[in-house]
């Protein structure tokens, strides 16, 4: 056997896992950044390209070669998930607002670029919790980016954040198409996403959120209605 071969098993995805849905769903989000790398190789070969084209390239490359080391993090971190592990977190005692604030701040103009407003709704105080910013920050951007498929241009999404007897709640609303009680009940299936959005995206940015609200011992669920929108819920231990 191949060293190839021998390197599916250490990602937790044996070849014979693997269904023809999931590896077409894999391939699919590896072929359109192989391709865009693939045309910025032609063109930079290309001597008649003038030096901002070729930077032109350089930052398609750079991109493009993100969204596939975005996929390869993911797919380990659901292998990890599905292996029954939890996801590796550094906790700290920190001040939630701003870390919240500062995701919004971070998703608004890619929600700008899709005809999209971001609003923020987060309290100058909320209590302190214990939690691994960057992962908190993970989990809103991937709650974000969901709710931007589902979310026609001129939409709006709303990030709120409120406290609980012992904890602090967040949520991501959406003004977008809404979801069936079916679908609500598989969203957090690695691999699975709804019809109309079934080719944007690999399907495991909400287990991955799922995996690490878990991980700092909060819940995680959401509550939609066909035509209304949808909203997610998430919530983070305070501390005492």
């Amino acid at each position: 056997m191949s060293a190839q071969q021998n390197s599916m098993p250490e990602i937790g995805l044996a070849a014979g896992s693997l269904s023809a849905e999931v590896l077409s769903i894999v391939s699919h989000d590896l072929r359109s950044p192989l391709a865009t790398i693939s045309m910025a190789a032609s063109l930079l070969d290309d001597v008649t390209r003038s030096q901002e084209e070729r930077c032109q390239m350089v930052r398609m490359v750079k991109r493009a070669t993100e969204r596939m080391d975005r996929l390869v993090r993911d797919m380990l971190e659901v292998s990890r998930l599905d292996s029954g592990r939890t996801l590796p977190i550094d906790a700290r005692c920190v001040d939630v607002v701003p870390v919240l604030r500062e995701a919004c701040e971070a998703q608004a103009p890619v929600a700008a670029s899709r005809g999209l407003v971001v609003a923020c709704d987060v309290p100058d105080s909320l209590p302190s919790v214990k939690v691994d910013c960057d992962r908190v920050q993970q989990v809103v951007c991937n709650l974000v980016g969901n709710a931007m498929k589902f979310t026609p241009p001129d939409g709006r999404i709303t990030i709120a954040a409120r406290a609980g007897a012992d904890e602090v709640e967040v949520s991501i609303a959406d003004t977008g198409a809404g979801m069936s009680e079916e679908e609500l009940g598989r969203i957090f299936e690695p691999y699975w996403q709804a019809q109309r959005t079934a080719s944007l995206g690999a399907g495991l940015g909400l287990k991955i959120a799922k995996g690490i609200v878990e991980a700092h011992g909060g819940r995680i669920w959401a509550e939609s209605e066909v035509g209304k929108g949808t909203t997610f819920f998430f919530t983070l231990p305070s501390v005492a």
